[in-house]
């Protein structure tokens, strides 16, 4: 539900609104464990302008929210790539910071085309108030229940939440404080039965990640990587 700027890189092997908009991006000079790619993720809003600078959790989703603790909290590992954007501060909405990690990023041919398909889409966003940010997960709750999704109550750690079944892929929401997560996840991930709990598993460690921003302190600007050059706008998907 944002427009960014920021910056997608693919990392070696280990959202959500599925409707799309347009995201620009900043491409990076790979290192020998990055590749650039060309996605962003956004979802209802329009893009801001180049000249607005990428507000950070004062890191990535390789700082913040590794695979390897996404591995260990479904109990199964997440094979693919991982990939990450980090959105600009949204006045309009109040929000002050977003980022999106998408793991288990894979590419296979099919019918002699590229097809691109993400196991696990997290967003995580901060707002400068707690009532900016449930009125947020709320907008998310409706619009996927216009769509058909089933709605269900679950808690994430303290936090209640909602898992949301039958619209795209299924997906959780939780406001805490100031703070959302959105997390969107494949639904061959996990074995038919564990899909909740899944989900609400990988919203804690998201949760978790970001325990230091509870109280709305206001994260850091240009966490962008060295290197990263303005580049053009990509559609996308999943966020809070």
């Amino acid at each position: 539900m944002l427009g960014l700027l920021g910056v997608l890189v693919l990392t070696g092997c280990s959202k959500a609104d599925p409707k799309a908009t347009n995201a620009t991006t900043a491409a990076v000079t790979p290192t020998s464990s990055e590749t650039s790619s060309s996605a962003a993720s956004s979802a209802t809003a329009s893009s801001p302008s180049a000249s607005a600078v990428p507000a950070s959790f004062n890191g990535t989703c390789s700082d913040l929210l590794p695979v390897t603790a996404l591995d260990l909290a479904i109990s199964r590992p997440i094979v693919g790539q991982t990939a990450f954007i980090v959105g600009v501060a949204e006045p309009d909405i109040g929000r002050v910071a977003y980022l999106n990690c998408r793991y288990g990023v894979t590419t296979a041919l099919v019918k002699k085309k590229k097809v691109t398909t993400t196991k696990v889409e997290i967003g995580i966003s901060l707002y400068k108030s707690a009532d900016q940010a449930t009125r947020r997960v709320q907008g998310t709750i409706d619009d996927y229940r216009s769509h058909g999704a089933a709605p269900s109550n679950v808690a994430v750690g303290q936090f209640p939440g909602t898992v949301l079944l039958g619209y795209g892929d299924p997906t959780v929401v939780v406001g805490a404080g100031p703070r959302t997560v959105a997390v969107s996840m494949n639904a061959k991930l996990v074995p038919a039965g564990q899909t909740s709990k899944a989900l609400v598993a990988m919203a804690k460690a998201a949760l978790d990640a970001t325990q230091k921003f509870s109280q709305g302190a206001t994260p850091t600007s240009g966490a962008t990587p060295s290197g990263a050059t303005t580049s053009g706008a990509t559609p996308s998907s999943t966020s809070s």
